[in-house]
């Protein structure tokens, strides 16, 4: 990042390094309603486009993605025990994950910079790191954030239920790291701005 105009030599890894504010959440893709198809030419596509998860865009500076794990819980029904079982993790039963998706479309897809929509397969010993907002504003643009979504299958043939399980981790600048510093904006003042912004977009929604 050296040829960065203004970038401070480092940052990202600083803020890989030190950051408190690091979030790692195991995400879970509930089976599609029995009713889901996937469409056809004749059909309208824009609803299955992103029916997993909506396209948007992370608003840290890098994101982390393990390979997705695809269970079919028709055939493996979560078994969750009581509460007052639930102090070792050795009460949980193991599902056991599927060898491919339940269908070639079903996967994380991302918008390249020529808006072209890309499918991301990422291999089972590989992590994937994709770029968000506050690296976008912290190197002027440099690097874009990167506009994503899900898209699921079809529900399957028969009672066939299959859900999507990965691990993303959102690295983020510590609350008072300064993110744009032609408007002396910390990286807290910034997240305020996204929050606000989402919840104008969602009351316009309504």
């Amino acid at each position: 990042m050296a040829h960065i105009e203004d970038y401070k030599p480092g940052y990202l890894e600083h803020v890989v390094k030190s950051s408190m504010i690091t979030k790692a959440r195991l995400l879970h893709y509930f089976p599609p309603e029995s009713s889901f198809s996937v469409p056809n030419e004749n059909t309208v596509a824009s609803s299955y486009h992103d029916s997993w998860c909506a396209t948007h865009i992370d608003h840290g500076c890098l994101t982390g993605l393990t390979s997705a794990l695809y269970v079919d819980e028709s055939a493996n029904p979560p078994d969750i025990p009581p509460p007052q079982n639930l102090q070792c993790s050795s009460n949980l039963t193991s599902l056991p994950p599927l060898p491919s998706p339940p269908d070639q479309d079903t996967g994380l897809y991302v918008h390249a910079r020529d808006s072209t929509v890309i499918k991301v397969s990422i291999p089972e010993d590989c992590l994937a790191f994709q770029t968000g907002e506050a690296l976008q504003i912290i190197t002027g643009g440099k690097f874009r954030a990167v506009p994503h979504f899900v898209r699921a299958g079809g529900s399957g043939s028969g009672d066939t239920k299959v859900a999507r399980n990965t691990l993303a981790v959102f690295t983020q600048p510590g609350l008072e790291e300064i993110v744009d510093r032609e408007k002396g904006t910390t990286f807290g003042d910034f997240s305020r701005e996204v929050v606000e912004r989402f919840m104008a977009e969602a009351v316009a929604d309504v």
